[in-house]
């Protein structure tokens, strides 16, 4: 680590939420590697793409954190140390006179922080750019040298990092992505300094939230001349303590004034645009509304807006808006990289179903190849053995076997009927008659 701190380590920083004091050293040369990484290649240092390759990892001491590289994306670096002893006497005092571009406060990571980003085609180039650099994982023992990390850090600084938001919307802030709070912030003094405006140049039209045109604003103009009331349009804070049973929602006009209040309050009727109405303008339609919305939102948060300012109300709806479409946004981000994997997966099953195929019709034209093969080994095979000499030799030695069994057998039986013959008179010859 080295400062003041690189512009690229405090916008990991800032956008993870953590302190310097919270990185331990492996962290840190991990890092100082890919500054100096890209350094080397040429490119811009991206948060993006350090994310791509590396993922924040909790430490086994609650606390503190490092970056583990991913095997998805492809080893960057090497070597860093497996056991460090001593390294938390190391720490010493820091002091600004300027607002620290990072967290200084032990903090948490957000589940945001720590999701998988989607790279642009831009993004992607520069990752591809960093492993061709040097075609395999880059040695830290060698590579963070005492040069090599000030030449890193003299060149190629990123933008400085947005600063730290403000103790009151640190909270709302704090699961946001830093580029869509920056938007909010911007959004939000644009709006003020058009809601100032209008403030001055127009006034508003009672119960809504729209200016007055140039007729009707004459017509309010000549009616405060002649010192006649109108009627003030209520705040969000009186809906919320509650109204009469029959009052309409901000903007929007009941039209069921009596003419004695009409007549007390307002002698010169002021022409202007009634929305149409539920029930053919009946107040019920407006009363079962406001308590459908009233049971929507929960007792305790109910509290806690007629409590607020309607100004903080609003602000507070606007920070939930801005963080639901930054989650819908990471959401789509997320589905449609997961579609494209999806998409790949799918590709590289149908070559596989392919291959494998090609490999079945392969087997059994090898298999009905060798079956025909050996049949015909077989026949000639038995052709060569039957005309053999041993073949012969065999068909001699079983004839003359079965000759014997045979002589022996008529012997036998001769002696039975003849006694008085001689055993070895009685002779066969082999090949069956003939005189001797």
């Amino acid at each position: 680590m080295r400062v003041p701190l690189h512009g690229f380590f405090c916008e990991a920083l800032a956008h993870f939420g953590v302190a310097p004091s919270q990185i331990a050293p492996n962290g840190w040369r991990v890092m100082a590697g890919f500054l100096f990484l890209c350094h080397f290649a040429g490119v811009p240092p991206s948060l993006a793409v350090f994310r791509h390759f590396f993922s924040l990892c909790a430490h086994k001491l609650k606390g503190w954190y490092w970056f583990r590289g991913k095997d998805s994306a492809g080893a960057l670096i090497k070597g860093l140390p497996l056991s460090l002893k001593g390294w938390k006497e190391g720490f010493f005092f820091l002091r600004s006179p300027t607002p620290w571009p990072c967290p200084v406060k032990w903090g948490e990571p957000s589940k945001v922080s720590t999701a998988e980003p989607v790279l642009t085609r831009e993004e992607q180039s520069m990752a591809a750019k960093l492993l061709r650099a040097h075609g395999a994982a880059v040695d830290l023992k060698t590579c963070l040298s005492e040069s090599n990390l000030a030449a890193a850090m003299a060149t190629g600084s990123p933008r400085p990092p947005p600063p730290p938001p403000s103790p009151r919307t640190a909270s709302n802030a704090k699961e946001m992505d830093p580029s869509v709070y920056d938007m909010m912030k911007s959004l939000r003094a644009a709006k003020a300094a058009q809601a100032l405006g209008e403030k001055v140049t127009a006034k508003s039209e009672p119960g809504s939230d729209t200016p007055l045109s140039g007729t009707k604003r004459k017509l309010a103009d000549d009616a405060t001349k002649q010192g006649l009331p109108r009627h003030e349009p209520s705040t969000p804070l009186d809906h919320a303590h509650g109204s009469s049973s029959g009052a309409a929602p901000p903007g929007f006009s009941t039209q069921r004034a009596s003419k004695s209040s009409v007549r007390d309050h307002d002698p010169v009727p002021k022409p202007r645009h009634t929305p149409d109405l539920p029930d053919g303008g009946d107040t019920a339609g407006w009363e079962a509304a406001r308590r459908m919305l009233q049971s929507i939102v929960a007792p305790s948060r109910e509290r806690a807006f007629s409590a607020a300012k309607p100004s903080d109300v609003i602000e507070s709806s606007f920070v939930t808006m801005l963080e639901a479409a930054n989650c819908v946004s990471f959401s789509l981000g997320y589905e449609l990289e997961l579609e494209e994997k999806l998409a790949a997966r799918e590709r590289e099953a149908d070559a596989l179903r392919r291959e494998l195929a090609e490999a079945k019709a392969e087997l059994a034209g090898g298999r009905k190849a060798s079956a025909g093969e050996a049949r015909s080994a077989r026949a000639a095979a038995v052709e060569e053995y039957l005309g053999s000499t041993e073949h012969v030799l065999r068909l001699a030695e079983h004839a003359l076997a079965g000759y014997e069994r045979g002589i022996e057998h008529m012997k036998r039986a001769a002696l039975r009927r003849y006694p008085h013959l001689d055993p070895e008179q009685l002779v066969v010859p082999p090949d069956g008659g003939g005189p001797q």
